[in-house]
């Protein structure tokens, strides 16, 4: 009897193995997963660039002005800068930056009566918050801050105000970018004096190379 249940057992047992395929699955090893580290982008910044820098006007000069006779119409004071600037990134998307540019050699004047060369100095010096949007290895950004624009011809003539400014930066590698925006340093009437009822533009178009530490 006891012979008869063991063989019913071995015989079941076998049976259930039959049905299964008679294969046992083997336990796969446990594989931990780590995720990757996360991507720091903070961090300090420097720049160097050009800058195409412009003042336009219309209306009359004045007699006590750099012009002599008065001229009338529309007349733009341009010329080449330098432009330096240093930020910091709190993350990708904001930013605050510091700007300073400066004409390189003698201003150029356009207007009615032709075009003259202009021993002065145009500068701007300010600070921006930088709102910023990535896509890929392209970096669309904004500059809206205050600053101070002057024109040094002799006497020196500064406004002061809200400044802003759009671009778009490419990232060549993990610390080198490349950038072309621009800037809008004064829009209003008048410039210290110098002018007293003419509508002021001075702007800016600018494009430079960035490093990131």
């Amino acid at each position: 009897m006891k012979k008869f249940n063991l063989s019913l057992v071995v015989v079941l047992a076998m049976s259930t193995f039959a049905i299964a395929g008679g294969d046992i699955a083997p336990v796969e090893p446990m594989i931990e997963v780590q995720e990757a580290p996360a991507v720091d982008d903070s961090g300090f910044y420097v720049g160097l660039g050009y800058s195409y820098m412009n003042m336009n006007f219309e209306g009359s000069v004045e007699l006590n002005s750099v012009f002599a006779p008065p001229v009338i119409g529309e007349t733009d004071i341009n010329g080449h800068a330098l432009t330096v600037l240093a930020g910091y990134n709190f993350n990708k998307y904001i930013a605050v930056e510091g700007r300073y540019s400066l004409t390189l050699a003698d201003l150029n004047v356009d207007n009615a009566i032709g075009g003259s060369d202009l021993n002065a100095d145009m500068s701007n010096i300010a600070l921006y918050l930088k709102p910023m949007y990535p896509i890929g290895a392209v970096n669309i950004y904004g500059l809206l801050g205050y600053g101070q624009v002057t024109l040094d011809d002799v006497t020196e003539y500064t406004e002061s105000g809200f400044q802003w400014g759009i671009g778009a930066s490419y990232a060549v590698n993990d610390n080198v970018g490349v950038f072309v925006d621009y800037t809008k340093f004064y829009d209003d009437k008048g410039f210290d004096g110098h002018w007293i009822t003419q509508d002021i533009v001075v702007d800016s178009i600018n494009v430079g190379m960035t490093y990131k530490f």
